[in-house]
């Protein structure tokens, strides 16, 4: 339910952008095989796919590419695909399920190098508490990754306010079923386990817009 969860808010704070900014450049951080193009309301609006270069030679043989997708053959980390991206009508990028897995101060320069790079744009991202995030960590490893580290961990995910003076505002979601349409129709299981998750504040969407 979280995966898929996690593909809704994304697909939904993409959408929200493109319809203020028509032919906003998308930026898929962390793309690996996702289908993002198809879901994007604003077919002028070009999609990039930012990953390692052997993930997205695997993505060309097992997605089919759309006609306005890009390729951007770079860790998040080499902000040289920045300059790559056609940002003159606007920019979105996001994150999805990626952010666990950067240091901290790398995703600090990252969001400064956008907030110059890219005004008026839009950075998402999701994360989790540092207590939750270790249990994450202690699941992966269970299930076969030993080595998998998730060093991202905020004890007040508003902390990036003060990333940047080029930061305008900082929205954070700590439900993600909030995104539902009928909230009502998840098993009630399942709304119990996000309504505690909110309550303890140990999953959240981060929405960073940058100023003008």
């Amino acid at each position: 339910m979280v995966y898929g969860l996690r593909h809704l808010l994304t697909v939904t704070e993409v959408n929200r952008y493109v319809a203020e900014h028509p032919g906003a450049a998308v930026v898929n951080i962390g793309c690996g095989l996702d289908r993002l193009a198809p879901e994007v309301s604003d077919e002028s609006s070009p999609v990039y796919n930012l990953d390692f270069p052997d993930v997205l030679e695997m993505r060309r043989q097992w997605v089919e590419p759309s006609e306005r997708e890009v390729d951007l053959p770079y860790s998040l980390t080499d902000h040289a695909w920045l300059d790559r991206v056609d940002a003159s009508r606007g920019v979105i990028a996001v994150a999805p399920g990626v952010m666990y897995y950067v240091e901290v101060a790398d995703a600090r320069d990252l969001v400064r190098a956008m907030g110059e790079r890219f005004p008026g744009g839009r950075f998402c991202y999701d994360a989790e508490s540092p207590l939750v995030t270790a249990g994450s960590e202690r699941q992966i490893s269970r299930s076969g990754t030993p080595n998998a580290r998730m060093p991202f961990r905020l004890k007040d995910p508003y902390e990036v306010r003060g990333w940047s003076d080029r930061i305008a505002n900082v929205r954070v979601e700590f439900d993600f079923s909030s995104y539902l349409a009928d909230r009502s129709r998840m098993p009630r299981l399942l709304r119990l386990g996000f309504t505690g998750m909110r309550l303890i504040k140990g999953m959240y969407e981060v929405v960073i817009d940058f100023a003008e």
